[in-house]
């Protein structure tokens, strides 16, 4: 299941950091470029260098107005829908770059969620009032192969905040939108929560000061929570203090006896399964990799703990520092490790542990299933083939 930006932080225990790409070129806006009709073309595009591990030749590109992202096979993003009427498009793509339909949105609401319910992959979208005002009043769900219609609209009172199916009754605008209910992927009923901050794979993570408690977003049922988890070993019981949440991961800062900084656990969104422990002394940054489902962990001095990456099939896969030389900021995307330094990025294949390239570019926004990425370009998002490795 899809899900947008999620972010939290607390005491010693660092940040989450969702930007996949932020290696580089950081996670800013694309400008618009013209499109023309409703379903934008493929154009040609030129940027600096391919990322690190496809090939030079540039595939096609499309005026994304933001990050894009990962459906089956292919892409959705917004784009500009060049009229007056003061709507945006979600435009949806195969790795083709041929278009496969677009959802128009308010231009000032065009926040999205991609969700999977019943093997099914869905685009949930703002509708624009029918009353000619402009502002969201239903959500729609639609199949993201074929445009067609699953359920809505529904009226959910709320507005998406771009963190997964989280909604904010206020519709604000700030950067961060109160989330206070989820909407459920099945029909899109509400469902209302307090002090929800994150939802992913039909989880909802609501936070109450140092505890988290994960609830499902279709019934509101508490499926676990912070305050009755397990220790990991020398954590003293009932210690644990909530730190962040990225992808299917919760981090959880537990006090042991030997020394005053805590140890830091990985706990699996899903079924509180424990996936990771660090005894870093140095802060814990979890990142989620929306292409691949897999999160990579790292530590501010990776002498201590390296680089982590929790594949949900393949388990742990562990790197040290020195196979990214220099590269003092890290990427997960598509399951390949991206180490930047000021000269360069090399990828590392998460699961062979084989080095898939170097480059001056930075790290891929998104990467389909067929090795087909979209990088950040001057005029949009340009596509690259992956080089293959047997």
């Amino acid at each position: 299941m899809g899900a947008h930006r999620i972010g939290r932080a607390a005491a010693v225990i660092g940040t989450v950091a969702l930007c996949a790409v932020a290696l580089v070129s950081g996670c800013s806006s694309s400008p618009a470029r013209d499109v023309t009709g409703t379903d934008p073309a493929a154009h040609p595009s030129s940027p600096s260098a391919p990322p690190a591990g496809f090939g030079d030749t540039a595939l096609w590109s499309i005026p994304f107005l933001s990050q894009p992202h990962i459906v089956e096979d292919g892409f959705v993003g917004i784009v500009d829908s060049s009229d007056a009427s003061g709507s945006h498009r979600v435009q949806v793509l195969d790795d083709a770059g041929t278009p496969r339909f677009g959802v128009d949105v308010p231009a000032d609401r065009d926040e999205f969620a991609v969700t999977s319910t019943h093997n099914r992959e869905l685009l949930i979208t703002e509708d624009i009032d029918d009353s000619g005002s402009g502002a969201p009043a239903t959500m729609t769900a639609r199949d993201t192969r074929t445009g067609d219609l699953v359920w809505g609209p529904v009226s959910t009172a709320g507005c998406l905040t771009g963190s997964g199916l989280l909604i904010d009754a206020d519709c604000s605008q700030t950067a961060k939108p109160a989330a206070v209910a989820a909407i459920s992927a099945t029909d899109g009923h509400r469902t209302d929560l307090t002090g929800a901050i994150s939802e992913s794979g039909g989880y909802a993570v609501t936070v109450d000061g140092d505890t988290a408690h994960v609830v499902t977003a279709d019934t509101g049922n508490i499926a676990w929570s912070t305050d009755t988890l397990t220790p990991p070993p020398a954590a003293i019981p009932g210690s644990a203090r909530f730190v962040a949440t990225a992808g299917n991961a919760v981090v959880v800062a537990w006090t042991i006896p030997t020394r005053p900084e805590p140890i830091q656990a990985v706990y699996r969104l899903s079924d509180a399964e424990i996936r990771w422990i660090s005894g870093s002394r140095s802060p814990m940054v979890v990142t989620a990799d929306s292409s691949s489902g897999a999160t990579m962990i790292t530590t501010a001095d990776l002498t201590d703990d390296g680089i982590a990456v929790l594949f949900e099939q393949y388990g742990t896969r562990g790197f040290t520092a020195d196979q990214f030389p220099g590269a003092d900021r890290f990427a997960l995307v598509g399951g390949i490790v991206y180490g930047a330094s000021d000269s360069g990025v090399t990828a590392i294949d998460a699961t062979s542990g084989r080095v898939t390239g170097t480059s001056p570019s930075a790290a891929p926004t998104a990467v389909t299933s067929n090795g087909v990425a979209l990088a950040q370009s001057n005029d949009g998002y340009t596509a690259f083939k992956v080089i293959p490795h047997f």
